[in-house]
């Protein structure tokens, strides 16, 4: 029955997902390729136009709305006036590696848009190679993890992975966090 709704709904969650998260759930998407729950080439794709999209709509929404409370709270934010001075001088670098730099998915492309003069024809094609490069490394990342499990614990059937994902995505997600507490301590 997961199966089932997996094959499903399982593309349209990962394009969701990649959209309005990311990391994770490429990843995940990449895990479930390696135990075929999900097709490995249509989920890299699918997890390409999410990011993707998500970058073009808040650059796009960020240049139509640059007065709105929403979009001043974020460019008023220390971090975002950080990288601001470090890297607004060099915009399309910005715009090739933000989606690499975690914290910065959201904040970068409303810098760019109101911040800069990069013009979408400009910031389209950068972010959409940028976009096509994370999706690859993420979702392979997890089709890597995949491997690792396999080759640790032997076959798994679907209905185990299925149990033991949550316990991966909480264990990455409490490394990502001590991570971050560990860089801010150093700041």
């Amino acid at each position: 029955m997961i199966d089932a709704l997996i094959a499903k709904y399982g593309l349209i969650i990962v394009f969701l997902g990649c959209a309005l998260e990311g990391d994770t759930v490429a990843v995940t998407s990449g895990l479930l390729a390696h135990h075929h729950l999900l097709p490995l080439w249509p989920t890299l794709a699918v997890a390409w136009a999410g990011g993707w999209t998500a970058d073009v709509l808040i650059f796009l929404l960020a240049r139509r709305y640059r007065a709105h409370p929403r979009v001043l709270r974020i460019l008023s934010h220390p971090v975002s006036q950080g990288v601001a001075r470090r890297l607004l001088g060099r915009p399309l670098l910005l715009a090739a590696v933000f989606r690499f730099i975690p914290g910065m998915r959201t904040v970068s492309p409303v810098l760019l848009a109101t911040g800069t003069s990069l013009r979408a024809a400009l910031y389209l094609p950068v972010t959409c190679l940028s976009a096509l490069l994370w999706a690859g490394v993420m979702v392979l990342v997890g089709h890597g993890i995949g491997e690792v499990i396999r080759r640790l614990w032997g076959h798994m059937d679907r209905t185990e992975l299925l149990l033991a994902l949550p316990v991966l995505l909480v264990a990455i997600f409490a490394l990502h966090r001590l991570w971050r507490m560990r860089r801010d301590l150093r700041e």
